[in-house]
């Protein structure tokens, strides 16, 4: 019985792999959990030379078969796919400073000034992951509390990628001043006087964009090799990204045409570069890489108080955030979209935004949405009322559970107690029948699918808090969570007939876990530290995490 090889297996044996011929390879070594029903557990699957199932056996391998590979790992799950994550965030994550989790703007200066030192070569400082949420006092910061952090200009991006936070150099070599109005679709932060404090929102930080270092087609191809390094070394098999240029779609090409994409990528178009819905005319598909969609803003983020809200935040009277789009805008984004084939994923993060973006898909042809699963993005906060419409129109909801986990310390001061019962509604959706892709938007979130699994078995963050979990109303059951990251995901991207689960005619795809994570659902400490991903199979192709 043979046992991996080191590296890249390609277990349907080509040209270079480590066996030959056309023969039947049988994997076995973990439990197999299907996504099946009928057979929810496996001890092997027989696969053929392309990559694809042939059988699922609830026993031990069967007697003749021509070659039997022993795959490393406990537990091998359907491949796991991130239904929404940027590529490019995480690839780059490591070449920036790194503000997650910092508690006060006075850590954060500490850490520019590190980065400033250790790189005297960067006209910019840039960085991401600040919260002010985090901060003793929730309070923005200011231009002010990065005084003395770099003589250089800095911009520091909030966590969520929807509000920029800038020093005085920044400010003053884009210009902005009192004077200086807010754009539409964005908001300056601003001093008693009027002055800029240093946080833009949404729109605003595009004032910013002539005056930052525009990335080279080397380095985004950096980012982006780097990024599905990290993405499959967490056990992702697929991901759907949001937000490609033309320039990243051709180089996705290029490196699937050189066989070097480790997992699959579903790429989703920025609608806000010219020219980019010309390839929905023809859409670009390579073996592992296929243009999808479009991906369009309806709001900002919660967190940032720019999503789009019915009422005012209840932290901040008078304030309903941000559209992107005024609503006929919306709907001839929309509308273009649909009329060339393409399918529309839609940023909704308040439930004006939500509302919006279902007005939108409500005026399209009859039936529109529902063949081509027009996706709601993030959903964090739908009113009542709407959620019903998601399922009538045949919307698809992408959510990311561990974006709840992270900002239940404070959302209810933003919507109020009465908003509550549609923020985060997994399950009120799950039992409507609305389905559900489940994501990260990491770099937002980490790319890591385990938290995001304990998130929506437990609304609990990863330190088990709160015990109860946050409106454990709205939970979902293990199979439930597992299927929203697999059967879910490909649902999401037409996949259904060969990707999210493990049955004949499905392609083997594989997410290999040293212990079994069906231990989360019943765990009071999550110990999500304890469950590592041991490699990924795409296609039949073995790969191991990267550095071991």
């Amino acid at each position: 019985m043979k046992r991996f090889c080191s590296g890249l297996l390609l277990l349907a044996a080509a040209a270079g792999g480590c066996g030959g011929g056309d023969e039947t390879v049988v994997l076995t070594g973990p439990v197999f959990l299907t996504g099946d029903p009928e057979l929810p557990e496996a001890a092997a699957l027989s696969v053929d030379a392309g990559g694809r199932i042939l059988a699922v056996h609830a026993e031990a391998p069967p007697a003749g078969a021509d070659r039997v590979v022993v795959l490393p790992g406990v537990i091998a799950l359907p491949g796991l796919h991130d239904a929404h994550l940027h590529l490019l965030g995480v690839g780059r994550r490591c070449e920036t400073v790194d503000l997650l989790g910092v508690a006060s703007p006075e850590e954060a200066r500490e850490r520019v000034a590190a980065f400033a030192a250790a790189h005297p070569e960067a006209a910019v400082i840039e960085g991401r992951g600040w919260d002010q949420n985090l901060f003793s006092d929730s309070r923005f910061p200011s231009w002010r509390d990065l005084d003395g952090a770099a003589e250089r200009p800095v911009h520091l991006r909030r966590v969520d990628g929807h509000a920029s936070w800038v020093n005085r150099a920044l400010l003053d070599l884009a210009g902005l001043d009192a004077a200086t109005p807010d754009p539409e679709g964005g908001r300056l932060l601003r001093d008693a006087d009027g002055v800029p404090s240093g946080i833009l929102v949404d729109n605003a930080a595009d004032l910013l964009d002539a005056h930052l270092p525009q990335p080279t087609d080397a380095d985004r191809e950096r980012w982006l090799i780097q990024g599905m390094a990290a993405c499959a070394d967490a056990g992702l098999t697929a991901v759907s990204d949001m937000g490609l240029t033309a320039v990243d779609v051709a180089i996705l090409l290029r490196l699937d045409a050189a066989g070097r994409l480790p997992l699959r990528v579903f790429g989703y178009l920025e609608g806000s570069e010219p020219g980019i819905l010309d390839r929905l005319d023809t859409p670009p598909t390579g073996k592992r890489f296929v243009v999808q969609g479009v991906k369009h803003y309806a709001d900002g983020a919660l967190g940032s108080r720019g999503a789009a809200l019915l009422a005012d935040y209840a932290d901040d009277p008078g304030n309903r955030g941000l559209l992107i789009h005024p609503s006929a805008e919306l709907q001839a984004l929309a509308a273009e979209v649909d009329a060339r084939g393409g399918q529309l994923a839609v940023h909704a993060i308040g439930d004006r935004a939500v509302r919006e973006v279902l007005d939108a898909f409500a005026a399209l042809p009859e039936g529109a949405t529902a063949a081509r699963r027009h996706r709601v993005e993030h959903a964090q906060n739908i009113d009542p009322a709407d959620i019903p419409r998601l399922k009538e129109l045949g919307a698809v909801a992408s959510m990311q559970p561990t974006h709840c986990t992270s900002d239940m310390g404070w959302v209810e001061d933003r919507l109020g107690p009465d908003r509550l019962v549609g923020a985060y509604a997994w399950r009120t959706l799950s039992d409507l029948g609305v389905p559900l892709a489940f994501g990260s938007d990491a770099p937002v979130e980490s790319e890591n699918p385990l938290p995001g699994i304990w998130a929506a078995i437990s609304r609990r963050d990863t330190r088990g808090e709160p015990p109860r979990g946050w409106r454990p109303q709205e939970c979902l059951g293990w199979d439930a969570a597992l299927a929203a990251f697999t059967s879910g995901a490909a649902w999401a991207v037409g996949r259904e007939d060969d990707l999210g689960r493990l049955a004949p005619g499905y392609r083997c795809d594989l997410s290999l876990l040293d212990r079994d994570p069906r231990r989360l659902a019943a765990a009071e400490d999550p110990d999500l530290t304890a469950i590592r991903a041991v490699g990924t199979v795409v296609d039949g192709t073995l790969r191991e995490p990267e550095g071991r």
